[in-house]
């Protein structure tokens, strides 16, 4: 059950992901690297999708987590990264049937945007609550963390550094607002909040499950 709700977070999470993607009012950093990246090399390479490159950049990140850590259980979250990339990309694919009109106003994509957000949390508070291995980059914040000793501040590096990267990208690609905008600064200081909710939330909905199911036996 438990290994089902950290899989199900995962593709909870992949949506959202793509939900603020498409809305185009700034992703997270990592995604922005992603997407930016993607875009820039898939002229050249159909076959680069965002959902590839978030695989790659996930394992990129599990292979630093290991020469840092030594410790051969990293390697135990790429298993996860596929399928947050894979469900990128099939999400990717289900959006390009919906008419590009029905998000072609701010407000459809502030709501799209906001929506995606939400799940997002959603899908990160299903993963921590498994109690599973954590994501790749989880993962690196962790152990880099052993080293900074200061969560916060090895967050902040962590997101600084692929949000630079993604605005050099970004200038490169000739659209730096595309994925970099007021919603990477929501995503960056709102998503810890909104898991804390919905982990509390989550978790109450679970303890009175199973009160009931206690009852009924």
């Amino acid at each position: 059950m438990k290994l089902f709700e950290h899989i199900m977070g995962f593709i909870i999470l992949s949506l959202g992901i793509v939900f603020v993607i498409q809305a185009r009012l700034g992703a997270g950093a990592i995604d922005a690297f992603n997407f930016y990246v993607a875009e820039l090399l898939n002229d050249r390479f159909p076959f680069i999708t965002i959902g590839r490159i978030a695989i790659i950049n996930g394992i990129f990140a599990t292979l630093l987590a290991y020469l840092l850590s030594k410790d051969k259980k990293v390697f135990i979250g790429i298993i996860f990264i596929f399928i947050v990339g894979n469900f990128i990309d099939a999400w990717q694919w289900l959006f390009s049937f919906v008419p590009e009109v029905w998000f072609s106003t701010f407000l459809m994509r502030l709501i799209l945007a906001s929506v995606g957000v939400i799940v997002i949390a959603i899908g990160v508070s299903f993963t921590i609550l498994s109690g599973y291995p954590p994501s790749p980059f989880e993962r690196l914040l962790l152990v880099l963390d052993k080293k900074i000793n200061n969560l916060s501040v090895t967050k902040i590096f962590i997101d600084g550094t692929y949000l630079i990267f993604a605005i050099i990208l970004g200038l490169i690609y000739r659209d730096v607002f595309n994925q970099i905008g007021l919603f990477t600064i929501v995503l960056t200081f709102l998503t810890g909040f909104l898991v804390k909710h919905f982990s509390y939330h989550i978790n109450r909905l679970k303890s009175r499950k199973g009160a009931i199911k206690n009852v009924t036996q």
